[in-house]
């Protein structure tokens, strides 16, 4: 479509003092390259989307009305005159037309869809892509998905290294979004240093995947700016048609508050919306963990295996009761290294599941950024797989 809508323009400019030499180049673009030329014709000639039957039935009486008109006043008459009469007085599309450079239309259509500073689509551009992918998902009963990312401390970025520096934060940051991403898929910049990317055709896990590229590729990211080095992170937040909305509205709404919970447990980071409304995403943990417990009256050390862990905190069954309100220690193995995380943590959860087995609820406490990374690149690999 992009090619037959470049020969359009191109003939539309080297014949724009000849209407004759016009009509028939653009007859020869119609014969190679099929029904669907008349189409784009109409769309550049006057930005109107006419479907592929009504616009060749357009296309051939306007051509004839053409040639009526120019018999008729006994002069040469402008086909963009004939289009425009036409449009007004016999097929009546037209209701307040207004007559504009093609070049000038151009640069501002280029204005309207494009973000003059990284290239990506447009906030206004984007919503209606948005609308468009999700009426076409409903149509065909298929997923869509909406990834929402915000740099991290990017204000800080700003005002230490100057806005020229954050500019280019965000050039860079969008050649990676760009390399990443389908020709399908639509980037937009969605506001400051927001940036959003639909995903037709595509689940929670497979955008996560997307997602999970980007973030790795921003985190190595390193841009010199007068001798000094700065490096970047992003967070993100992940939402889905039908599964979390329906609507534009419930879809962005979503993916910005799973982006804004990735913030909240450290940032750099990428969180799955969750329909039930969780804190956290919890997936299962098979890997046993040293717990002890930190109070007055000793200490209960023990190995348990755990049932499911979050950013949050970690659930597993104990052969021994504990009260709510424990302080305790856990070693974690949640990657290959050799020494297991260590977390605080505090018992928020005992339930009772027989004779000397209880469930164990912990949330977490002490935990240190780089620790809850872990766990949340620990979270991440389990959806992706390896």
């Amino acid at each position: 479509m992009k090619g037959i809508r470049d020969s359009v323009l191109k003939c539309v400019f080297s014949y724009a003092d000849n209407d004759n030499k016009l009509v028939e180049a653009l007859n020869e673009i119609i014969q190679a390259a099929g029904p669907e030329a008349y189409s784009v014709i109409f769309h550049v000639l006057t930005h109107l989307n006419i479907e592929q039957n009504e616009a060749q039935k357009c296309w051939h009486e306007i051509v004839a009305h053409h040639s009526k008109l120019s018999q008729v006043l006994n002069r040469d008459v402008n086909l963009r005159t004939a289009i425009c009469d036409y449009f007004c007085s016999i097929n009546r599309s037209f209701k307040n037309p207004v007559v504009v450079e093609i070049s000038i239309f151009e640069k501002r259509l280029h204005a309207y869809k494009y973000d003059g500073l990284t290239g990506l689509y447009t906030r206004d551009f984007f919503d209606g892509m948005l609308s468009r992918e999700l009426a076409r998902a409903k149509r065909y009963d298929t997923e869509m998905a909406l990834i929402f990312f915000d740099l991290d401390d990017f204000k800080v970025i700003n005002d230490t290294y100057g806005h020229l520096a954050g500019d280019e934060a965000l050039k860079e940051v969008a050649i990676i979004i760009m390399d990443e991403i389908r020709s399908e898929d639509t980037a937009a910049r969605y506001g400051g240093e927001e940036m959003v990317v639909l995903l037709p055709e595509t689940g929670k896990i497979k955008a996560l995947i997307v997602a999970e590229r980007i973030r790795e590729r921003i985190e190595q990211l390193k841009i010199q700016q007068k001798g000094k080095t700065i490096t970047l992170t992003v967070s993100g937040g992940i939402s889905s048609c039908p599964i979390d909305g329906t609507e534009a509205s419930a879809l962005i709404e979503n993916a910005d508050k799973a982006m804004y919970m990735a913030k909240g447990i450290g940032k750099n980071n990428i969180i799955l919306f969750s329909p039930e409304q969780r804190q956290y995403l919890r997936v299962d943990f098979e890997t046993e963990i040293n717990v002890r417990t930190i109070d007055f009256n000793g200490t209960l050390n023990l190995k348990a295996r755990p049932k499911n862990i979050c950013t949050g905190g970690i659930l597993f069954e104990s052969p021994n009761y504990m009260e709510i309100g424990t302080k305790v220690q856990l070693q974690i193995p949640v990657s290959e290294q050799e020494t297991p995380l260590t977390m605080i943590g505090t018992i928020v959860r005992v339930e009772a599941l027989g004779e000397e087995r209880w469930d164990i609820g912990i949330s977490f406490l002490e935990v240190d950024k780089d620790s809850r990374n872990e766990i949340s690149r620990y979270l991440s690999k389990k959806l992706i797989g390896p």
